[in-house]
């Protein structure tokens, strides 16, 4: 019985075998694509203010100079454009910005905002480019070359001889960054 059983056992296996090397595989292929899309991005990372503090002063012959600064980290390959706004205070007839008087009413101390010269980002504080929000006044620092932040100055500048009240004047001018 031992010798039947061992018979029928190997016949199985062949049986199984044979079945199974009789039927032929078959199989197919297709290629998966991968695909990304990396979008222009740019963000401000923070700002600093133009801050003229105490420095001016009316009876000077010499402009007084502040810079501020925007640091913007964009996506390489973006290309942004910044823009300033002209601040709550614009002078009806010309555009010119102002700072407003914090008490006296109609009080106003102008000012100028002007992009850097040179690709070092930083002022001289012999720029002549007015900084605006439209047109050629938007600065343009270049394509991203990576994430890494910038940091762009903004350099300020009032004009000798305003015949202007003590006190504190201040103004708030909007950047946006396009890109």
């Amino acid at each position: 019985m031992n010798g039947l059983k061992s018979t029928l056992a190997t016949a199985s296996l062949l049986a199984l075998l044979s079945h199974g090397a009789a039927q032929a595989t078959t199989s197919i292929t297709d290629t998966v694509n991968i695909t990304a899309t990396i979008a222009a991005s740019c963000a401000i990372s923070s700002v600093a203010a133009v801050d003229f503090g105490t420095n001016y002063n009316p009876s000077n012959t010499s402009a007084t100079y502040a810079d501020g600064s925007i640091t913007i980290a964009c996506v390489k390959g973006t290309h942004p454009t910044i823009a300033l706004s002209s601040g709550n205070n614009p002078d009806a007839v010309t555009g010119a910005r102002r700072m407003a008087h914090a008490s006296i009413t109609g009080e106003v101390l102008a000012y100028s905002l002007f992009k850097p010269a040179g690709t070092a980002f930083s002022c001289s504080h012999s720029e002549t480019e007015a900084w605006g929000s439209s047109g050629l006044d938007v600065y343009d620092p270049g394509v991203a070359g990576g994430l890494a932040a910038t940091t762009i100055s903004i350099c300020g500048k009032i004009d000798a001889g305003q015949d202007v009240s003590t006190g504190s004047y201040s103004d708030q001018v909007i950047a946006t960054v396009t890109f």
